[in-house]
């Protein structure tokens, strides 16, 4: 178990990040910046963290981690909505709870490497969920490979327009959008 003096240097080392990197964006924030927010000297900052990089990845990691626990299927369910809508909002609302680090992380003024980085996330649960589905009684009737990418790049799409506030509604309206385009399409005959 890490030291409380540990977790509360950490805590405000990243908090100082966020301030930054919302106002100046990721690449212009400077381990300065940081230090001198989180009121720290220069070799406690280094002690924790190689650079701002490795500090921002252990955000990404920890809230790509905390994404995925929060997204599972549910093991019973009647219809493939019933099996889709519950991880897809559980997804829209992990996001709408931390999007200020999705901000930073995906927004913007984020680094773009780490899009692709939470795309190859998305795809990895996706596929795992996919294959959970398959063993169950409802079966893929479109290649899974074509599905995975499709559900991966449209969740990643959605919410990127959605924390820069391009794209009105809540986590719950979201969901049920989402969980209608895969299920039901999206023209009516």
């Amino acid at each position: 178990m890490m030291d409380r003096r540990i977790k509360k240097t950490k805590k405000s080392i990243k908090e100082a990040l966020f301030k930054f990197a919302v106002i100046k964006g990721m690449e212009n924030v400077t381990v300065q910046d940081i230090i001198d927010e989180a009121d720290i000297n220069r070799a406690t900052f280094y002690y924790h963290y190689k650079d701002k990089y490795n500090l921002f990845q252990e955000i990404v990691d920890e809230t790509l981690e905390g994404l995925m626990n929060d997204v599972v299927l549910p093991h019973k369910a009647e219809s493939v909505e019933d099996i889709l809508h519950p991880p897809a909002l559980a997804f829209f609302k992990h996001v709408e709870k931390h999007i200020e680090i999705y901000k930073i992380i995906i927004g913007k003024k984020g680094l773009p490497g780490i899009r692709w980085e939470m795309l190859d996330t998305l795809k990895t649960s996706i596929e795992k969920n996919i294959m959970q589905l398959e063993e169950g009684e409802f079966g893929v009737l479109v290649e899974k490979d074509f599905l995975v990418n499709f559900i991966a790049g449209a969740l990643l799409a959605l919410i990127m327009d959605w924390i820069e506030g391009e794209m009105p509604g809540g986590a719950s309206e979201l969901a049920d959008q989402f969980v209608s385009v895969i299920t039901k399409g999206v023209f009516r005959e």
